[in-house]
């Protein structure tokens, strides 16, 4: 049982977050935010480090605690009844002077205990992996490795282990727990109270709450300290709740649905039409291509055009609407009308793999064992600057969003002379956004605990309670003012309540500049002055520093609402009527072509490095701090609009060669269902581990 004293050893340990199954996303922000808090921490308080030099000690002392002698004195001096009436010790406990208070833990529990105990001095191997499948003290304990897993698989193969006690036979299994200790650090530090996190292997009879009795009881025996720890057992297959069967039920149905829906498409609209256009051929020795297809990339061969003969009709149209044929071909063509923003799609794609490439990092910082020294050492470097200052991804975003609505909604005023239905305005955006939103939404809060398992697999999922009291916010695009955790769900959709809610006013934009271009420019100003205000007041009020890892509990405050955001947005808009105004065809000398890249990519460079030496411990004033917080997005806003801006009017060179790939084509079509995955991906990723990764390089 010697991993029950490690437990209680392990209660003067040093500073970590704790290991939470419901950590969402706002939270991860926090863990990045005090990293070099716990290690000023570490070398602020020397005494910790002599508090792990003892608990080191204690465990190059294993085989002592894991000896056929019994680590408690007497049945009178342990903490629950019957558990050490048949093995007594050599060794007297310091603690055991004043017996703890009796904690009720389950009779099959108690027996069952004392089984592995019996085991261990028979030196039964069952036993012994109980034991070894427990979490020990890693190398590099100072690098963060404060989660100590053990080995999951390894405590679940232990199945039906037979041992007799008292003439009473007993089956044992092996079950996985983690127990994770608050430390006693100012709250004023850390928020919530850090944690260490250990793995044990105890029997399957025994409850969450007998597990977290048991070790509880035997932490105040060997030591003086009032500390409990949070005990939660894993419970792997667990059986599929209502929701999770009703939303299973769904997925059939709109599997059944793409299965017909493609079968009516390729053999009842497509078959035909091959046919026709096959013996036409044949007949003809021409190329046969359909009305629909864009004739002049076939090339100068002769052609007949093949115009459909057949209306689907409503159910039809519907089962095409399914068709993974169809849906497939509209996802990889490649074609694009003309007027088309062609280095938008290269942009978008490299845009959101940037995104993928920070959350890949944030997301997993409180699963690796080397934290402390891995994160120190890659923000030394200013290559790294790309990684630690990720976020203005996300600024690109919203300036494309500018770009596009302004300019599309331009066209659409210019086509009706001014007028447009803004009832469809509104509803084809809700439309276009909402059924895959909610969809994967609904999927990921009633499957995902069903899909995965390990030892920090999160069993009740990573939403609080389901989603249960909050859904309806991301539904209707206002969850970005949701600070409640516990109503709190899909974290990462605050770019999306942004988005929509910049959506709904930007009429108070576009019809003015489309009418009165000064007074529609007055109208965008004031939203911009307006919003780097807002900005600077709030980051000198919350005491916000210039780099988001040491932000402060505010900082999501700051990075999710719409008026600290729309900088971005504002200027992309104004770039859309630019666009729309000068229809691709602005002229400007070389020299200032060469001058606006210029200016563009030093800008670009001092927001994405200009936290270098304020993270690296050359500490900036508040005042820089909320001048750059307030006015460095939409700089960088500025900059992605200067290359979209250039490209389509043939400024860009082999940049826009680069990003109007075709290839990029079908890959920017899948960026917002990717948007919606990803975090989904890499929590499966990071929540099935066995081990807690080691960054490197290379591994992240």
């Amino acid at each position: 049982m010697f991993l029950l004293f490690m437990l209680a050893f392990s209660a003067v340990w040093m500073p970590i977050e704790p290991l939470n199954d419901n950590k969402g996303y706002m939270s991860l922000m926090h863990d990045v935010q005090n990293l070099h808090k716990l290690n000023g921490f570490m070398n602020k308080n020397p005494n910790t480090l002599s508090k792990i030099t003892d608990l080191l000690a204690v465990s190059t002392n294993l085989r002592n605690l894991i000896s056929e002698q019994n680590p408690f004195r007497s049945r009178e001096s342990f903490p629950v009844e019957n558990v050490t009436s048949d093995v007594t010790t050599d060794t007297e406990s310091p603690a055991s002077t004043t017996p703890p208070p009796s904690l009720p833990v389950s009779n099959i529990c108690i027996n069952h205990v004392k089984g592995i105990i019996q085991g261990l001095a028979d030196k039964q191997q069952w036993a012994l992996r109980m034991i070894d499948a427990a979490g020990k003290p890693p190398a590099d304990i100072l690098g963060g490795g404060l989660i100590w897993l053990g080995d999951y698989d390894e405590c679940l193969s232990i199945q039906a282990a037979a041992i007799s006690i008292n003439k009473t036979s007993y089956s044992i299994s092996g079950q996985y727990c983690i127990a994770s200790l608050p430390l006693k650090i100012p709250p004023t530090m850390f928020s919530p109270a850090p944690s260490v996190s250990v793995g044990l292997c105890l029997p399957d009879s025994c409850s969450d709450t007998d597990a977290s009795n048991l070790i509880n009881s035997v932490i105040s025996f060997v030591s003086n300290s009032s500390t409990q720890a949070v005990v939660s057992c894993k419970h792997p297959n667990k059986p599929y709740d209502t929701r999770a069967i009703i939303v299973l039920a769904v997925i059939v149905c709109f599997l059944v649905i793409m299965v017909a829906g493609t079968i009516y498409d390729v053999i009842i609209v497509q078959l035909p039409k091959w046919q026709r256009q096959a013996m036409l051929s044949e007949l003809n020795g021409d190329l046969v291509v359909e009305a629909s297809e864009k004739a002049p990339l076939i090339g100068q061969n002769k052609q007949i055009i093949v115009e459909e003969t057949s209306d689907p009709g409503i159910f039809g149209k519907i089962l095409l609407a399914f068709s993974i044929y169809t849906n497939g071909a509209k996802i990889l063509n490649t074609d694009q009308n003309a007027g088309s923003l062609t280095a938008i799609n290269g942009i978008r794609f490299l845009s959101m793999s940037w995104v993928i490439l920070g959350h890949s990092y944030i997301f997993g910082l409180s699963l690796d064992d080397n934290v402390l020294t891995f994160l120190p050492r890659m923000l030394n470097r200013i290559t790294f600057m790309a990684i630690a200052n990720a976020f203005v991804s996300v600024d690109t975003f919203f300036t494309l969003s500018g770009i596009l609505l302004t300019y599309l909604i331009m066209k659409e005023l210019k086509k009706n002379d001014g007028k447009l239905n803004w009832g469809m305005f509104y509803f084809h955006r809700f439309w276009r956004l909402t059924p895959p939103y909610m969809l994967i939404f609904m999927v990921y809060i009633a499957l995902f605990p069903y899909i995965g398992s390990g030892p920090v697999w999160p069993e009740d999922g990573l939403e609080p309670h389901y989603c249960k009291h909050g859904w309806y916010y991301n539904l209707f695009y206002i969850n970005n003012f949701v600070d409640d955790p516990d109503q709190s769900c899909f974290g990462w959709a605050w770019y999306l309540a942004n988005d929509m809610q910049f959506f709904v006013i930007s009429p108070l934009i576009i019809l003015p500049i489309f009418h009165f271009h000064i007074a529609g420019v007055i109208v965008i100003l004031a939203f911009l002055l307006g919003t780097w205000t807002a900005t600077g007041i709030m980051t000198t009020h919350w005491e916000i520093p210039l780099s988001v890892f040491d932000g402060g509990v505010n900082f999501m405050k700051l990075y999710v609402k719409p008026y600290f955001r729309m900088g971005p947005f504002l200027v992309g808009m104004y770039t859309g009527y630019l666009l729309y105004r000068t229809n691709f065809k602005h002229r400007m000398s070389k020299v200032a072509a060469f001058f606006g890249w210029v200016v563009a990519a030093v800008v670009a460079c001092l927001v994405l490095y200009g936290q270098y030496d304020d993270l690296n411990g050359n500490r900036v004033s508040q005042e820089v701090s909320s001048l750059y917080n307030a006015v460095h997005r939409t700089l960088w806003g500025a900059c992605v609009c200067w290359v979209v801006f250039s490209c389509a009017n043939g400024y860009g060179g082999y940049i826009n060669t680069v990003l109007s790939w075709k290839g990029f084509i079908p890959l920017s079509r899948l960026t917002y269902c990717t948007y919606l995955v990803h975090p989904i991906v890499i929590y499966y990723n990071q929540y099935t581990k066995q081990r807690l990764m080691h960054l490197t390089d290379i591994d992240v």
